[in-house]
C-alpha cells in the first residue's frame, strides 16, 4: 500500500461491503469466511472446449448469482457503489485455483459497455475489477481491444434466443495485432446464457485470438436455460 492509499484510509477508512462495518479491509474476515463457506461460493471452472457451438473455451466463476451476492452486484452496477469493487476483489486474492487459471492467458480484457452507458453510469463495473486483478501482477490488462459500437437493449428480461440476436454486430475488435495468436481472458460481472461472452469470443477468434476464456463474479443458474 502506497502513501496515498494510507492517507485515504485515514480519511475514509475501509468499510466492509457486506456487513458495513468499518475496519482495515473492504471485506472483513468474518464475512469472507461466511461467504467462502456458504453454498453459493462455487469457485468453479467449466470447460467448453469440446462444445463446437460455443466460442468460449472455458468459464471460471466464483459465486452463484443469488442472495447477498446478487444484491451486492446490483448495487455495484446500478447504485454507484464503486467501493464494492474492492470487496469483490478480495475473493480473487490468495485463490490458488484462480491463479492457475490466470496463468493460462496472456491478456485480460473487460467486456466493454457503450460510450453512452459508461457516460450515464460513470464507470464500467468489469473494468474496475480488472484493474484490481492487474495489481496482482499475474496477467496483463488491455482495455482497447474490444469496443461496443451499438447501445443495444439491456439483456435482462430477454430469453436465450433474443439475447443472442441482441448482441449480434454490437462489438468490434480493434488493434488486432495485439491479439494475434494470443490467449484472451474476458472479464464480466454475471454469466447468464453466455450470449454476450460468446459473441465477444467469436469476433476475437475471427480476428486471430488463439483461445478465449471468461471470468465472472457469478453465474446465474436460474436464467441460463431460459
Amino acid at each position: 500500500m502506497n502513501f496515498l492509499d494510507n492517507a485515504l484510509n485515514l480519511i475514509f477508512p475501509p468499510v466492509c461491503g457486506i456487513c458495513g462495518k468499518i475496519g482495515k479491509k473492504y471485506l472483513c474476515d468474518k464475512c469472507k469466511m461466511n461467504l467462502t463457506n456458504s453454498d453459493i461460493y462455487l469457485n468453479q471452472l467449466q470447460d467448453y472446449s469440446n462444445d463446437k457451438s460455443n466460442f468460449i473455451d472455458e468459464h471460471f466463476y466464483l459465486f452463484s448469482y443469488t442472495g447477498i451476492i446478487r444484491e451486492k452486484i446490483l448495487q455495484y452496477k446500478f447504485e454507484d457503489k464503486t467501493y464494492l469493487s474492492n470487496t469483490i476483489s478480495e475473493f480473487f486474492m490468495n485463490n490458488e485455483k484462480l491463479y492457475r487459471f490466470f496463468k493460462k492467458y496472456d491478456i485480460m480484457e473487460p467486456i466493454p459497455i457503450s460510450i453512452a452507458r459508461k457516460k450515464e453510469r460513470g464507470y464500467n463495473q468489469s473494468e474496475l475489477i480488472a484493474r484490481k486483478i492487474k495489481k496482482l501482477g499475474i496477467i496483463n490488462l488491455e482495455k482497447q481491444i474490444l469496443v461496443k459500437e451499438t447501445d443495444n437493449r439491456p439483456q435482462n428480461g430477454l430469453n436465450r434466443k433474443d439475447r443472442s440476436q441482441n448482441v449480434k454486430n454490437v462489438y468490434k475488435v480493434q488493434n488486432e495485432q495485439k491479439i494475434k495468436d494470443k490467449r484472451i481472458l474476458l472479464l464480466d460481472d454475471v454469466y447468464t446464457t453466455g450470449a454476450t461472452a460468446n459473441e465477444c469470443a467469436k469476433i476475437l477468434k475471427q480476428a486471430g485470438a488463439k483461445k478465449v476464456g471468461i471470468l465472472t463474479i457469478a453465474k446465474d443458474f436460474k436464467k441460463i436455460n431460459i
